[in-house]
């Protein structure tokens, strides 16, 4: 198979959970595009290199990774050791996610959008302008008619919730291993 079909394909099944790697890590939509892109020249660049006996999505996460901390030192919008920590902690969740059964990126979040739709109403919704609208945490406030500390504390509830969730199901690690 030539490289091109071989990277469109690959890049075709991993695209959702790229984004969803990027904006756990950014919080930024531009800079969230900006790495997506700029994570697909690279890869695409380097495909030549990919070990095709190994997972594809840890090899392009780790492009994804370098690619978030070199444009975030260039814009100065994060610091550096915070990205780096919560780098960590997603990596874990990420490959702990890859080891779960399951042909695809959506089939193994399916537990996820399970525990989503378990959570009440107000949660949902808070989740639901976050991450999936990608607001930030005060025009998400704004859209639902509260004050910026009141949506807070029930996005923090929300991802409390998920937690506990995904961690009755087995999908979420508390730890990340050294």
């Amino acid at each position: 198979m030539r490289s091109e079909d071989f990277f469109e394909i690959l890049v075709r099944q991993h695209a959702s959970m790229l984004t969803a790697y990027l904006r756990s890590l950014a919080f930024d939509e531009t800079l969230v595009d900006d790495a997506f892109q700029e994570t697909l020249i690279t890869a695409w660049r380097r495909i030549d290199e990919f070990d095709r006996e190994r997972p594809f999505g840890p090899w392009m996460r780790g492009i994804a990774r370098n690619t978030l901390l070199a444009l975030a030192r260039k814009k100065r919008r994060y610091k550096t050791h915070l990205v780096a920590l919560l780098e960590e902690r997603v990596a874990a969740q990420m490959n702990h996610i890859d080891a779960r059964s399951g042909d695809t990126f959506a089939e193994r979040m399916e537990t996820l959008r399970d525990c989503i739709a378990s959570l009440n109403e107000e949660h949902r919704d808070a989740v639901d302008l976050v991450y999936v609208r990608g607001m930030d945490s005060r025009t998400a406030a704004t859209a639902a008619g509260l004050t910026d500390e009141t949506f807070r504390k029930r996005l923090y509830r929300a991802r409390l919730a998920l937690a506990d969730c995904l961690r009755t199901k087995g999908a979420f690690i508390d730890e990340v291993s050294a």
